[in-house]
């Protein structure tokens, strides 16, 4: 029992001592190394003490509280400066270059990497080295402090700055940063911005990347390497059009030249609006990731996607269009078919308003270089067939080449982009609406008074009448010509003519119930047959029923209303009397109504008939007695 006592003492006393002699030892050791420490501080750190290398002065001076704050503050001096002889001034005749990797295995990495000739120091600096994780949390201004080149130094205007990505985002850490290939520059970009990587894949510029075209964009090349690019003036005019402007990589003067890409810096899309950027841009038209050839389908300037893309700013345009007889015929996929760049241009794109190039002239030859040599026929009310290039001879047409802005150009009657088949209720040339088509304002605006209310007009809106006239029923639709009548009686014959066509038709007066055999009676009339015998002060349709105010004797408002008819007869024959007109003026059924007038005619007719017919057998029995007698 007692020496199992003994033991148990014996051995908590070893313990004790070996545990009280690892005390000592340590605290020994930090004794010791804080002396050995403390007596470099006593000269290093003097502000004063320097050296003098290759003619300059250098700063020996070393800050103990940073140094006993860093994370080396546990290591002697001696443990980083090997071989350095503190007897001796200097030290050592040859620096010693601090090898780090020693003590620090995972920073060998740095050897395959970019800063494999860049010292330690140039990171974590020499005695006040903090904590990885502090080292880089200023993610900003840590590594464009050794960085200075001007480009680098554009990170801070970035947008990876201001969302507080830092270098590692694209490099990835500093013992491993390697220097990025143009091939694989999507690829990183692709680690935060995956959607737009998969589209940039399947780019026009990302196949001209792959085969090795040097030329070909990646990410930097349009968005900038360090100073990344955010605002779309600035990506489209200082990326697209520095590439896409030089005339070694795209010469010519065709479409994809480089001269050919210059129109749009004069175009209305190049013009700055609000905030500084473009009305549109070249991704506006042609995609940021997914730029296409033209003649590849899926392209956003393919011709049947060009609606769609200019649709994203001009909708309400589009959506007219898109209704339009262009437009349907583009949809079907017709080439024939117009574009907006066929009308507009491509990247020469002009205001309508303030370029010449849209003058009322220039637009409609714009519109025949199309619709001439008899592609597009159309007929007029004679049935015969009247090209649209026969605005050409029009007065329209003229007019607009002596100057008079007014005059009417394609898009007046047939809209802008609004171009309705004539069948299409909405169409500005359907029956029902080409009275206010011509009477737009600085237009024919008093004709479409006129005619407002006339007889014509309620056929057409009220009876809906394919037969009752509008404008281009006689004035003709293209061709509204500037001859000049050589005479009053020619004009007159014409007008007679023109009535005629419509009124002298037995189906047509039948089908709309109108009266018969008016134009058959005027021209047995007095004025009718005065006209015919040549006499141009005689009467015509015009002169008695107006020209566009045409309306029935039953209103008021016509000019053949019997309380209106001594204004309208006094116009020839001055002091008519309103008893004169009691009587009907074309007289179609005249034993109704004009009895007299009938049994009086019908008198003379018979009692010459007699006359001659007595006179003519009187003659031939008189020629017969006188050959007999001979």
């Amino acid at each position: 029992m007692l020496n199992q006592n003994a033991k148990k003492i014996f051995f908590i006393s070893l313990l004790t001592l070996l545990i009280t002699g690892i005390i000592i030892i340590a605290e020994s050791y930090n004794y010791i190394s804080a002396q050995d420490s403390d007596a470099c501080f006593t000269c290093h750190e003097d502000k004063d003490l320097t050296m003098e290398k290759d003619g300059k002065k250098i700063s020996l001076y070393v800050n103990p509280g940073s140094y006993k704050n860093s994370v080396h503050s546990v290591a002697e001096c001696a443990d980083c400066h090997d071989k350095y002889n503190p007897d001796e001034i200097p030290h050592t005749k040859t620096r010693q270059q601090v090898n780090c990797i020693g003590c620090h295995k995972e920073a060998k990495k740095i050897e395959g990497s970019v800063h494999a000739k860049s010292t330690c120091i140039n990171c974590h600096s020499k005695h006040d080295i903090q904590p990885a994780k502090e080292l880089v949390s200023d993610k900003k201004n840590f590594c464009i402090n050794c960085h200075k080149g001007k480009n680098v130094q554009q990170f801070t205007e970035s947008i990876h700055s201001a969302r507080n990505i830092g270098c590692s985002g694209c490099h990835d850490t500093g013992h491993k940063i390697k220097k990025t290939g143009k091939n694989e520059i999507a690829a990183m970009c692709g680690k935060c911005h995956g959607e737009h990587k998969i589209i940039f894949s399947n780019s026009i510029h990302s196949t001209a990347l792959k085969k090795g075209n040097k030329n070909a964009p990646s990410c930097t090349d349009c968005h900038g390497s360090h100073r990344i690019i955010k605002a779309k003036i600035s990506v489209e005019t200082e990326s697209c059009l520095r590439c896409h402007l030089d005339e070694a990589k795209f010469p010519g003067e065709k479409i994809g030249s480089a001269n050919f890409v210059k129109q749009y810096k004069t175009s209305i899309h190049a013009s700055i609006e609000k905030n500084g950027s473009e009305a549109a841009g070249c991704v506006d038209c042609h995609g940021d990731h997914n730029v296409q050839h033209p003649d590849n389908p899926k392209a956003s300037t393919h011709t049947a996607k060009q609606i769609e893309t200019c649709g994203k700013c001009h909708k309400d345009v589009v959506d007219k269009f898109k209704k339009s007889k262009h437009g349907q015929e583009l949809l079907k996929n017709n080439e024939k078919a117009p574009t907006c760049t066929g009308c507009h241009g491509e990247h020469d794109i002009m205001s309508v308003l303030m370029s010449d190039e849209f003058s009322k002239l220039k637009l409609s030859d714009k519109c025949l270089d199309c619709h001439k040599d008899s592609k597009i026929p159309h007929k007029n009310y004679k049935g015969e067939e009247e090209l649209i290039q026969s605005y050409q001879l029009s007065q329209h047409y003229e007019a607009l080449k002596n100057g008079n802005n007014n005059a009417p150009t394609c898009y007046d009657c047939h809209g802008a982009h609004e171009m309705e088949k004539v069948d299409n209720p909405d169409s500005k040339i359907n029956k029902k609406n080409i009275a206010k088509t011509c009477g737009q304002s600085n237009c024919h605006s008093k004709q479409l008074t006129d005619y407002t209310g006339s007889v014509h007009e309620k056929a057409i809106l009220e009876k809906n009448s394919e037969d009752s006239p509008t404008c281009n029923n006689c004035h003709g639709n293209h061709v509204i010509s500037t001859k000049k009548r050589e005479s009053k009686l020619v004009q007159s014959k014409e007008v007679i003519q023109l009535c005629s066509h419509c009124h002298a038709s037995v189906e047509l007066e039948k089908r709309n119930e109108l009266p018969t055999k008016v134009a058959e009676t005027y021209l047995e009339s007095f004025h009718g047959l005065a006209t015919r015998g040549g006499s141009s002060a005689a009467a015509n349709c015009e002169s008695c029923h107006g020209y566009h105010d045409v309306r029935p004797s039953s209103d008021s408002l016509s000019s053949i209303n019997k309380k209106n008819l001594p204004e309208t007869c006094g116009k020839c024959h001055p002091g008519a009397a309103e008893t004169l007109f009691n009587a009907k003026i074309h007289l179609t059924d005249p034993e109704k109504d004009n009895p007299w007038v009938y049994w009086i005619r019908l008198f003379y007719i018979v009692f010459i008939t007699v006359i001659i017919g007595f006179m003519v057998i009187h003659n031939i029995l008189d020629i017969n007695r006188k050959r007999r007698r001979k």
